[in-house]
This record gives structure tokens, sequence and C-alpha cells, in this order.
């Protein structure tokens, strides 16, 4: 394992998305995203990603310097076309959207169309919170790699979930997980550590469990606690790919990356409620939640019960301490796509 400081991962990922297309704005918002889930500990959506988005910039897939527009509204309603920029550009801007709405309504939805991966969802209902409103957000498709409960190869994508919840004088409650037992780029990153996966997490591509990362491409990974997650994936599906319903024109139009993608991309579902919609004090009972929760004694094993959403904090502070390590596989293919843009890290 390779170590790297957050500024210097910052600089190299922001040099390579400059020399492959994107303009300073969205560099500085992908970049700010990346390194943040390394921080958290989520290597699965950091620095991993690179590669993988610059492909998508030369395939025509993902259109670097695009902005996301509004193309429908009411006063508690937007639907946004993300363009094919980089996803975290389009959610980030749909987030800000509809919590903006529901501080002046009290509760609002957003949707998103024409998009791409958005990266780490945590990362939008915690900075939501921040401004006393609850953010949940659902990013499901068809795809091959969630297996639906009973089936022998995938039919899904990993459809996560995330949702947030604002506390006085602490960091929110934060919810954020794939449906499948394990997000598709914690094989990336089992892949790239030479590492197993978990047992009973995927099957390859004669249904047989495996715990080999290279044998999921062909097979799919499982959906956690049997049909309680196969039906939380649909929901995603539903709330996301189904809910979300593009103008006739905007969906028919062609998409300004000139991207051979199906013509709608990624769609993402967004709910807001301000933390006040019912009365004042929400994020202090909040508080007292988690107090009560924390002073359960830990089971052996556990030095002590943790809200959720803290691990990621802890990780961030461990690791501006200590630094990021980043796997030399992951480093390599980095280095070898900054080298393809001629750009020197």
């Amino acid at each position: 394992m390779l170590t790297f400081t957050p500024d210097v991962l910052h600089e190299a990922t922001t040099k390579i998305f400059r020399a492959a297309g994107a303009d300073e704005e969205n560099t500085r918002i992908v970049a700010d995203h990346l390194i943040d889930a390394n921080l958290c500990g989520h290597d699965s959506h950091g620095v991993l990603r690179i590669p993988s988005y610059v492909q998508a910039i030369q395939r025509g897939q993902l259109a670097p310097a695009a902005k996301p527009s509004v193309v429908r509204e009411t006063a508690a309603m937007t639907l946004i076309d993300a363009h094919h920029t980089f996803g975290q550009v389009s959610a980030l801007f749909a987030a800000d959207e509809v919590v903006a709405k529901a501080k002046e309504h009290g509760v609002a939805v957003a949707g998103t169309f024409h998009g791409t991966h958005i990266g780490r969802l945590g990362y939008y209902p915690t900075r939501a919170a921040q401004r006393g409103v609850v953010l949940f957000v659902a990013y499901g498709s068809l795809g091959s790699s969630g297996v639906p409960y009973g089936g022998r190869k995938g039919a899904f994508g990993t459809n996560p979930i995330s949702i947030g919840f604002p506390a006085d004088g602490d960091d929110p409650f934060l919810l954020d997980f794939a449906t499948t037992t394990i997000a598709a780029g914690k094989v990336s990153v089992a892949r790239d550590k030479h590492e197993q996966l978990p047992p009973n997490s995927a099957i390859d591509k004669d249904g047989r469990p495996t715990t080999d990362p290279h044998a999921v491409a062909q097979g799919g990974l499982l959906t956690f606690g049997g049909h309680k997650g196969y039906a939380l994936s649909m929901m995603s599906l539903l709330l996301s790919n189904v809910l979300v319903r593009p103008d006739s024109d905007a969906a028919a139009s062609p998409d300004s990356a000139g991207s051979n993608v199906s013509p709608e991309g990624a769609r993402v579902f967004f709910l807001a409620i301000d933390a006040a919609v019912f009365g004042d004090g929400a994020p202090t009972a909040a508080a007292g939640v988690f107090e009560k929760v924390r002073d359960t004694p830990p089971a052996e094993g556990f030095e002590r019960v943790l809200i959720p959403g803290e691990p990621e904090r802890l990780s961030a502070q461990r690791r501006r301490a200590e630094g990021i390590p980043v796997a030399e596989d992951t480093w390599a293919a980095v280095q070898k796509t900054a080298a393809s843009l001629s750009v020197s890290l």
C-alpha cells in the first residue's frame, strides 16, 4: 500500500481532469468528492474512479465541462437534465436545489436524468444535514451487478440508497449503502489489493458462490438480507429510474456529449424534508437519541456503540493525520491514465 496526503491526491485528480477537458468548477467538485470518499474510508468511490471517468470522457459518454439545467419545476419539485456531466456535479446541483425548496416549503423532491455515476451517495445527505434538512437519495437501475432474490444472474445495478438526519452538536445520522452485500466498487478495491470478497456476497457465471473478485463480472452480487435487500433494491430502482420521468422531447433529443449511452442516462431521486417541518427541536431530539444509544454497553469485541455515519467521521480524522492508503495497482492505473493525457504526477 502507498500513502498520500489529501492535498497530493487532490492535486493529482485536478491535473488529470483538467487535462481531460473538465472546466475549473467541475474539476473542483469532483476532486473534492473523490478525496472526501477516500478520507471517509470508502476507497471504492475515491481516486480509484479516475481511470473509469476518463475512459467515459474519451468514449463520449461523459461531458466533462457540461452543466446541469432545470427543465421543469413547481414550488416543491425540480426536474433536472444533467447533460451527461460528471454525476457529482449534477447530484450536487440537484441536492442544493431540493434543499432550498424544502427550507421554503417544508418538503421537496427532485430528479435528474441524462446522468452519470454520482459517487458516494452519503456525501449529499451529509451536506444537507448541515443546513438542517433530512435528505434521502435513491440511485437505482437495471443492470448486471445485483442478483435478485431467487435468481442466478444479475438483473439490477447495486442500487444504493442514502439518508441523513441532522443533530445538534453532533455529526448527522447517515445511512449510506448499496442494496447488494457490497458495492461494485468494493470488488474493484479487493481486486487491486489482491484480496478475496466476503463469503456469501457474490456468485460466478454458473450461479455458484464465489469470493474471487475477478469472477463477479460474469456473475453478480447478492442482495444483503436476502429478500429484504432485494425489496430495497427494487424500491431504489422504482423511485429513481421509474418515477423520474424526463420530458419526451428532452429524452429524445441528442445528448450534449454525443454519447452512445441509453437516452435518459442514469436517473436519481432526491427527497428533502426540513427538520423543522413539524416544529422546532428535531435536531436536539436526535442528539438525545444518539446519547441514549451510545450509553448501550458494548458487545464483546467492540469498544463502544457508534451512530451510523460515525465510522466515516473517525476515518476522516485518522486519514487526515496519517495519510490516505492507496493500493499500488490503483495508483498504477491512475498514473497510466495521467500519462495518456501527458500529465506528470
